[in-house]
């Protein structure tokens, strides 16, 4: 059986912005959260019943229907979006003033350039294992690796791509590699 018109419908949801922005802050998801199975799954995951779903979905229509008709206009969702947009502008804004508070270490009100970097630290880039990469080029296993080999597997996937072999790989033949990717 396939799930895609309930991803559709939850993809809807999404799209017009109805579900409560303060569920975000929730410990726990008050609307069902779909995910594909992993290995382990995410903090939060739970399992979902159907009568659950149902009702969370029923919950998110009264919502919706704020004149209680029984149908939802384009006015209540248009409501609605704008009820979500401002309560996620004010949890935003909350958490811009936590991390100015959390920056501000001295409490004068004001951030230096040391305590902006002190509490905003660059980035981990992940680096790449070297003796991975190195397996990976050594083409023939001398702990080494020569310009032919730095080159082969680029131009394997340059040569992958130029469909027509004219050694130009085209916007055409790059769109062609997109599609083909996704």
């Amino acid at each position: 059986m396939s799930n895609r018109p309930l991803h559709i419908f939850i993809a809807g949801l999404a799209v017009f912005s109805v579900a409560p922005a303060a569920n975000a802050q929730a410990s726990t998801p008050t609307t069902p959260v779909l995910a594909r199975p992993t290995a382990a799954p995410p903090a939060g995951m739970r399992p979902v019943s159907r009568t659950d779903f149902i009702r969370d979905l029923d919950a998110s229509y009264k919502r919706l229907d704020a004149n209680n008709d029984g149908s939802v206009a384009q006015a209540e969702i248009q409501a609605a979006q704008t009820r979500s947009g401002q309560a996620v502008d004010a949890l935003l804004v909350k958490r811009r003033a936590e991390a100015f508070t959390r920056l501000d270490t001295n409490k004068d009100g004001q951030l230096s350039q040391a305590e902006f970097n002190a509490g905003t630290p660059l980035p981990q880039r992940p680096r790449a294992d070297p003796a991975a990469a190195l397996a990976k080029l050594d083409m023939n296993k001398d702990k080494k690796v020569t310009p032919a080999e730095f080159r082969g597997p680029p131009l394997a996937n340059f040569d992958k791509l130029d469909l027509n072999r004219d050694g130009t790989i085209s916007v055409d033949e790059q769109r062609k590699a997109r599609t083909a990717s996704k």
